[in-house]
């Protein structure tokens, strides 16, 4: 095999081993995306957004591609911010404010899962004031390791409801409530 011929795979190789957008890593917390709550309750992640070379990054939209939904996904508080070289975006995640937040359902059974993955969409310009933009709509999966994330909400508990009182506990009241009328009318 020729030597150009070598180089030119080599190169195909590792670019096929790079994220979509080499210039832009996105990534969850927790890393691995794998997340649990109860049925009826909101889960979440954190994410950063981190570019390694000379653009500007803006976020656009982020989604997950959840398989089989047991809930809702929202992105409370997209946060307006530009990332560059040396200041990435960072979002923890806090209830209904920010991050990336799944509503399971209170519906959903124990052990009902969902997954799929995380998508950053985002612009990118050369300068920091956003007048020059030069890409429109690219994607990147949330990264960790070796590729992408397979993002999971996993229900680990069943719903709690409010239980109907038990009847001893609802004679038990009846007996203090002719108590305290009869303790009354004595003293009235």
């Amino acid at each position: 095999m020729k030597p150009t011929k070598l180089w030119l795979i080599i190169g195909a190789l590792l670019t096929m081993s790079l994220p979509a957008s080499a210039g832009v890593l996105f990534t969850l917390n927790p890393a691995t995306g794998q997340v649990t709550g109860q049925a009826g309750t909101a889960v979440g992640w954190g994410y950063t957004i981190t570019v390694d070379d000379s653009t500007f990054v803006s976020i656009q939209s982020i989604t997950f591609g959840d398989s089989t939904p047991i809930g809702v996904f929202s992105t409370p508080g997209v946060p307006l911010q530009t990332a560059f070289l040396g200041a990435p975006i960072i979002v923890p995640w806090i209830q209904d404010i920010s991050g990336l937040q799944y509503d399971i359902s209170p519906a959903a059974i124990l052990n009902a899962s969902t997954s799929g993955l995380m998508t950053l969409t985002f612009d990118t310009f050369t300068d920091l004031d956003q007048t020059n933009q030069i890409g429109f709509g690219d994607t990147v999966n949330a990264f960790f390791g070796a590729g992408d994330v397979l993002a999971q909400v996993t229900v680990d508990q069943e719903a709690v409801s409010n239980p109907a009182p038990e009847p001893g506990s609802l004679v038990l009241f009846g007996i203090g409530a002719t108590v305290i009328g009869i303790v009354r009318r004595r003293f009235v």
